[in-house]
């Protein structure tokens, strides 16, 4: 029998809420697997928080040298991974062939045949480095069998159904701002990058979630593959199946779960552990806002909005927001250690200290 409590733990430690803190910004990003990348100001505290110094390095210099990724992925939302498992959760994504749907082609005004010798124009629009949309749009223009799809690259509902897929298949990924307008650059330096397995990348990604979110719960997987990543449930379960012996099947608070089969390293951490982390972290999208064990059905909507939550041993118990240059917490449950509290809002004092002042870009929830 795995107790849930226990398991939340364990969990906190191996994502580097508690000591001892990640080492850098990618030893986060690879402990969580994704970081939502917006709102940005959420995203760059979600990552100082779990750094041992969180002024060391920060979110822009690792994506700009390339050793994060930002790509759309979960809910055709956009995503900080590392290269390895960007390519990994893509290549899922492409389970759903959305752009095969009538419905997805008349957005982008293109036709299938259109694809290979769109992707290869695009990688070359991006060969001198990031471009925007425009730029990219006037490189199509300048094509006569490509000309057709520049309106639609430029801008509007027509340019995610152009540039999502080039994602997805690990042609793209977002370059830095220029301006305020987003860029695209290339994800992998070779001319074409070769079709992913879609199995084997879904076998890796079944088991790393499990190391990075285990144990998990049917729930828990349909969240992050199905409803996140498009994936068939009857595609995710295949991939569980083919884990065979690398995986095990577990109880968790009575409700029947997987884990992996070899123990993760990094201990669990001590009981009465207070933690503040922003809202859309990792710690609440990994397993989703509907597990219980993480999040209380009453604090449900308030995490989906994006309140930013008080943790007790990894269950929210509170939220907490920024209040001109100061931190206050709200709706606190009771018998929460006020000692771990007030330790835990001067670590996050210490990590919005190390940001370009602690109300920038925040709504302050």
């Amino acid at each position: 029998m795995h107790d849930g409590a226990r398991a939340l733990l364990g969990r906190l430690r191996r994502q580097a809420l508690v000591p001892p803190w990640a080492s850098d910004v990618v030893d986060v990003v690879r402990r969580v697997l994704a970081v939502r990348a917006w709102p940005s100001w959420n995203t760059r505290v979600a990552v100082a928080t779990r750094l041992a110094d969180p002024a060391r390095g920060t979110l822009e210099q690792a994506l700009d040298a390339g050793a994060l990724v930002r790509a759309y992925a979960f809910r055709g939302g956009s995503y900080v991974m590392t290269p390895a498992v960007a390519r990994t959760l893509l290549a899922v994504r492409t389970t759903t062939r959305m752009w095969e749907t009538a419905r997805w082609q008349a957005q982008g005004g293109f036709a299938l045949a259109d694809w290979a010798p769109l992707r290869e124009a695009v990688r070359e629009a991006l060969a001198d480095g990031p471009a925007t949309r425009a730029e990219i749009a006037a490189h199509l223009e300048r094509s006569a069998s490509l000309r057709h799809l520049a309106p639609a690259a430029a801008t509007g509902a027509g340019s995610d159904a152009l540039y999502k897929p080039l994602h997805w298949w690990s042609d793209l990924a977002f370059g830095p701002d220029r301006d305020g307008v987003s860029t695209f650059r290339l994800l992998s330096p070779e001319p074409l990058p070769a079709t992913p397995d879609v199995d084997e990348a879904g076998r890796r990604a079944v088991l790393d979630h499990l190391l990075a979110y285990g144990p998990a719960t049917e729930a828990n997987l349909r969240y992050w593959f199905t409803e996140g990543l498009g994936a068939p449930w009857r595609r995710v379960h295949g991939w569980l199946t083919d884990l065979g012996d690398r995986v095990r099947e577990v109880t968790v608070d009575g409700a029947p779960a997987w884990a992996p089969s070899t123990a993760v390293a990094g201990g669990e951490a001590a009981g009465g552990t207070v933690v503040l982390v922003p809202g859309y972290d990792p710690w609440v999208l990994g397993p989703g806002t509907a597990d219980s064990r993480v999040v209380p059905p009453a604090r449900r909507s308030l995490l989906s909005a994006g309140r930013h939550p008080v943790l007790l041993d990894g269950r929210v118990v509170g939220t907490w927001r920024v209040a001109g240059a100061d931190v206050r917490t709200e709706a606190i449950d009771d018998g929460v250690p006020a000692e771990a509290l007030a330790a835990a809002v001067a670590r996050l004092r210490v990590v919005l200290d190390g940001l370009d002042g602690p109300s920038a870009g925040t709504p302050g929830r």
